[in-house]
């Protein structure tokens, strides 16, 4: 069945012709949430005026729906509707014009079979969240194969979606807030890896990391939540690195991933054909906080722009995601074989650089990297000290706050665990404000927030009853026949001046003229 909606029959949409033309982000009513997102970034693209832009979205019955530009929805149910829905469409349209198609992610993930009723020479491009992907395909023995575009010359393989959501997630990872530490493993070298990299004193600019290949290891301790990149050569299990000066040393790869693991480190290993020289000088790739504005600018880029620039013009990598517990594993490797012309690059040219002199212009075959999930890589971004997990920071925090305020009842049982000093019992002051000092601090940093849920109900509820109390109080003390409401103690009044107040006193002298 065939369902034109036209500007004239604008019922299902609950729009007008005007209102759609005005509004560039009315979608569809009837169309599902996935398909109203394609379209609202298909509208978008202010730069794709030319040919036809249609946002599709496959059922599992083979079916497909069509959004133009101006939000109309064309259902197809078969190969012949397929074949009207440009002319339908866009009837304005020439024959040679390009078609783009930016397919639902849904489509892409659960209906990937329908993808072949398309028309072949039809421009696809996966949609996710507010961005699109160009997709590539490739055949295998085992099937065919989809990759998505990220940049230029790095495609992302799409396999499960929740692995390709991972991977794009640690692809578009800013490389300012990624820490990459460029590391030289030199034998005699440092046994340890300090929080920061040196800093050039002239140029202002983090140097590379020098390293013994023994103690990285055991260095990666200190380091946890950074990005640390080794450039190797690998053979099967082995790690291969040739010093400034002696010969090469072999570590093994599984020990430092399973180190790094333990570390709550980001491993990167760039391979190399020919002998793995270290780096040396500085690591443009690390944020400074004394960089000029060119760095920082370079700075804004992400982790996909570093592999991209890995690959070296004209020439694509692809990437597959797999998982490991709470790591994530990015295995890049050359793709020469995938279809389309490379497009144009730009933010890749200045890393490809930076890449050529970490690597002593080696040419790269590949990338292992062993990543931090993305869920576990946020829980570190969120912790205040370092192998404390966040959820228990945040809790000892609102515990700190909830004891506050029922301060006024801890620290009366405070008084009874731990009586205040008594300055004669010291031999100088120094002595006794060091005490004072040190039961102050053990009150508000472990016994104010073990009792704070205890302690702050209970004061609460006791200033509830006192506030209930207070009118009752004072209505007492106005009658004489009670202290103060505050609860200080107040002397009686003398009978005489009771006699010359309203006569209000408890002996039932109520109406009587003063002085009777």
């Amino acid at each position: 069945m065939v369902l034109l909606l036209s500007a004239a029959a604008a019922g299902w949409f609950g729009i007008s012709s005007a209102m759609s033309q005005q509004d560039v982000s009315g979608v569809p009513q009837r169309a599902s949430p996935e398909l109203e997102n394609a379209a609202r970034h298909m509208v978008s693209l202010r730069g794709r005026t030319d040919g036809v832009l249609l946002a599709a979205q496959g059922t599992q019955e083979g079916h497909w729906r069509f959004v133009n530009k101006a939000r109309e929805m064309y259902t197809v149910g078969n190969p012949d509707e397929m074949k009207r829905v440009i002319s339908v469409l866009y009837p304005d349209a020439r024959a040679s014009a390009r078609v783009s198609l930016f397919l639902t992610d849904d489509t892409i993930f659960r209906h990937r079979a329908a993808l072949k009723s398309l028309p072949a020479s039809a421009e696809l491009n996966m949609v996710v969240g507010e961005r699109s992907y160009r997709l590539l395909r490739r055949s295998d023995p085992a099937g065919e194969r989809f990759f998505a575009e990220v940049r230029s010359n790095l495609a992302v393989e799409i396999g499960r979606e929740r692995l390709f959501e991972e991977a794009l997630w640690q692809l578009a990872r800013p490389l300012g807030k990624a820490r990459v530490r460029v590391l030289a493993l030199e034998p005699g070298g440092p046994s340890f890896l300090a929080a920061l990299p040196r800093t050039d004193p002239d140029a202002k600019r983090a140097l590379v990391d020098v390293i013994d290949p023994a103690s990285l290891a055991r260095a990666m301790d200190s380091v946890p939540g950074q990005v640390l990149l080794i450039v190797a050569r690998v053979e099967s299990d082995l790690l291969y690195v040739k010093p400034s000066s002696g010969p090469e040393r072999s570590l093994s790869l599984n020990e430092l991933f399973k180190a790094a693991a333990d570390a709550e480190v980001n491993l990167i290993v760039l391979q190399t054909a020919s002998t793995p020289r270290q780096p040396a000088g500085r690591n443009s790739l690390w944020r400074s906080a004394q960089a000029q504005d060119s760095d920082a600018a370079l700075q804004r880029v992400q982790l996909a722009d570093l592999l991209n620039g890995l690959a070296g013009p004209n020439r694509r990598m692809a990437v597959v995601a797999l998982t490991a517990g709470r790591r994530t594993v990015l295995e890049v490797t050359p793709a020469g074989d995938l279809p389309g012309a490379l497009p144009a690059r730009q933010v890749g040219d200045p890393l490809s650089a930076i890449v050529a002199d970490i690597t002593h212009r080696a040419f790269v075959t590949g990338v292992h990297a062993n990543l931090l999930s993305a869920e576990h890589q946020r829980e570190l971004d969120q912790r205040f000290l370092p192998r404390i997990p966040a959820a228990l920071q945040v809790g000892y925090l609102v515990l700190v706050v909830l004891g506050l305020l029922g301060m006024p009842v801890a620290q009366t049982w405070w008084l009874r665990v731990w009586p205040p000093e008594v300055a004669a019992e010291y031999a100088g002051r120094r002595g006794y404000w060091a005490a004072r000092a040190v039961r102050g601090l053990v009150f508000v940093v472990l016994f104010l927030p073990m009792t704070a849920l205890v302690a702050a109900p209970y004061n609460l509820a006791r200033q509830i009853g006192e506030a209930a109390r207070a009118p009752v109080r004072g209505w007492r003390w106005l009658s004489g026949r009670g202290p103060h409401p505050s609860g200080d103690a107040v002397p009686p009044v003398p009978r005489q001046a009771r006699r010359d107040l309203p006569a209000l006193d408890r002996a039932g002298t109520r109406g009587r003229a003063p002085g009777r």
